[in-house]
């Protein structure tokens, strides 16, 4: 009987810790002595909560055995140069593969710049927000701080370093409908979670009717828009034949060209562009406000298809060269007209690079052959989808031994049944010297591995940033809207700089709104959708977080600064506007570190218990 008694009492005990363990912060870890954090980080669930590829608290009191403040810090010095190798291979993914793919995606479905800014660039800017919120991590972490601290950092950084290196006229109306779009979507989000507490599944679909109304609007615009084209084409032949109306007939014509500009969507030459910014740059870039630049010179895609085909060549001529010469990390050109920083950070970039073109296939318009390389293209057939299917599969299983994952090769070892048959066959069907008609289906390899890529790279980002601020004793709210929206609105940054540079301005402002947008109503109700816990009863309150009501008022007043000084300077982007929006940033970041370190109160009610 007593024996009985004692094995309750020990399963009690057992399940006490359990609990304890179960709602420990990872933060009280650090708070321990250094021989018991490795037991610790094993056992308390918010650790294990915090990985992605690699369990890097297992990493460092596990099996780098941590023993002393110093050793730590110079770990933490070595993760902040990990968060700049991912940086780096994001920046590289978005440059090489993403953005040409994205392009020509958008030309294919006949698509104009603004069109394809808030539904494509988006899409693949916030896709790897959607994929992190359906992780463990984000399970009961505060989501909604997440979500518009990360949209708030977008339009402050991405669309700031827009205005600032690329001065352009804006498209108005669409620009005033996208706005008000979002502030419809932000004020919808907040009443859905603070007004029952909770989260039902009709209240998360309507979340994503939001956003389905917002793409048809976008999609009739874009209709009505090449019909008044049409319209105006007609009543300009009209007007030819009649010598009395030279007058109407030019403002109709000025009218036309400015709806045609607005309906457009070439591939520029880029380096034409890169080498004119270069000597823009030597003449004081920064210092001084540039004039409306001439329009991008159009790459003539079809002939940089055939430039190197001629039919009395062999099909396999110089197979193997082509091959190296494809693998080959740093390009002849750029290294040519490259100053001495360039080129190191070229060389600096070159095994990250080689890694990439090893399994991602280049589609680029503005490349000799579109950037086909046959051998290398028909291996990348079979590695391609084997890496890609193995790194979802193993994220989705997070199975690890030791601290890092395991790769799962349950799903991914069947594709070379597929595949192997397929590269065989455009091995013996294609030719080296011009791609084959089926060289766009490559497209799709390109632009889905790039988003994989940007996700795994933004995860281990944001992951990193976290242990960061965790071992430096920062709350986990605060790490989420400083360093880690910093993080992942890194690769909205880079994407976005990348197309304003090259003469997509217009497609990179209107992701910088349509992102938003998306990560609001899309991100957020699908999250609610899968997560369970959204929909128990106080669940408002992990939701909102520390930070939410900070967020909030600050992305509502950035969403009215931002109307306000687009119909300011009738709605030309100017470098003071990006400036502005830069200080707006400072001025959060300051409030934010504030509300840290107790200077002053959050925006947000103090939490109590009625006394019973």
């Amino acid at each position: 009987m007593v024996d009985h008694v004692d094995k309750l009492n020990w399963t009690f005990l057992d399940h006490e810790f359990y609990s304890y363990l179960k709602n420990m912060s990872c933060l009280t870890v650090m708070k321990l002595p250094y021989d018991r954090r490795c037991m610790m980080a094993r056992q308390v669930l918010d650790c294990q909560t915090i990985i992605n590829l690699f369990n890097y608290f297992k990493m460092m009191y596990c099996a780098f055995h941590i023993s002393d403040k110093f050793t730590e810090i110079s770990i933490m010095v070595l993760f902040c140069l990990l968060v700049i190798a991912f940086l780096l291979l994001m920046t590289l993914t978005i440059d090489v593969f993403f953005a040409p793919a994205m392009k020509i995606i958008s030309m294919k479905l006949h698509m104009n710049e603004y069109l394809a800014g808030v539904t494509l660039l988006a899409f693949g800017n916030t896709c790897p927000d959607l994929i992190a919120n359906l992780m463990p991590i984000r399970a009961d972490a505060p989501i909604f701080t997440i979500t518009v601290g990360n949209s708030l950092v977008i339009i402050l950084l991405s669309g700031g370093m827009v205005c600032f290196l690329k001065p352009f006229k804006m498209n108005g109306p669409s620009t005033i409908r996208d706005l008000l779009f979002l502030l419809l979507s932000l004020v919808m989000l907040r009443s859905i979670i603070i007004s029952e507490g909770n989260v039902s599944v009709m209240e998360s679909v309507v979340l994503v009717c939001i956003y389905l109304t917002y793409l048809i609007i976008n999609i009739l615009d874009l209709l009505l828009l090449r019909y008044t084209i049409k319209k105006l084409r007609r009543e300009v032949d009209e007007l030819e034949a009649s010598p009395d109306s030279q007058r109407e007939m030019a403002e109709k014509k000025r009218l036309l060209e400015q709806l045609q500009r607005d309906d457009e969507l070439n591939i520029n030459n880029t380096k034409q562009l890169n080498r004119a910014q270069s000597e823009t740059l030597e003449k004081g870039f920064f210092f001084t406000t540039p004039k409306q630049r001439t329009r991008p010179e159009v790459v003539n895609h079809i002939e940089t298809r055939t430039i190197l085909h001629d039919d009395r060549n062999p099909k396999n001529l110089l197979l193997i060269t082509e091959f190296f010469e494809s693998l080959n990390p740093v390009d002849r050109e750029e290294w040519q007209l490259a100053g001495w920083c360039q080129r190191i950070i070229q060389i600096a970039r070159s095994p990250l690079y080689f890694i990439l073109i090893l399994f991602v296939p280049v589609v680029d318009y503005e490349k000799d052959k579109h950037g086909w390389s046959k051998l290398l293209n028909c291996t990348q057939i079979i590695t391609n989808p084997f890496i890609m299917i193995t790194l979802v599969h193993s994220s989705a299983s997070s199975l690890y031994y030791a601290w890092y994952i395991i790769p799962d090769l349950s799903i991914s070892k069947w594709s070379p049944f597929l595949t192997v048959p397929l590269a065989t066959f455009v091995l013996l069907h294609s030719r080296t010297d011009v791609p084959p008609f089926y060289h766009i289906m490559f497209i799709a390899f390109s632009f889905i591995s790039s988003i994989v890529i940007i996700w795994v790279c933004a995860s281990e980002m944001e992951v990193l940033t976290s242990i960061v601020g965790i071992v430096f004793n920062l709350s986990g709210n605060f790490m989420a809207i400083t360093f880690g929206s910093v993080a992942n609105a890194m690769a909205d940054i880079i994407a976005n700089s990348n197309l304003a540079l090259q003469g997509y301005e217009k497609m990179a402002f209107a992701a910088i709104i349509g992102g938003p947008v998306f990560a609001i109503v899309v991100t957020m109700g699908t999250s609610f959708i899968f997560n369970e816990k959204v929909r128990t009863a106080g669940a408002a309150f992990w939701l909102y977080g520390e930070h939410g009501d900070n967020c909030y008022i600050f992305l509502m007043i950035t969403i009215l600064a931002t109307l306000w000084w687009c119909m300011t300077f009738n709605f030309y982007a100017r470098r003071s506007a990006g400036i502005f929006m830069w200080l707006m940033f400072v001025i959060f970041i300051i409030y934010c570190i504030g509300v840290e370190w107790d200077v002053v109160h959050e925006f947000s009610k103090d939490q109590y218990f009625n006394p019973k």
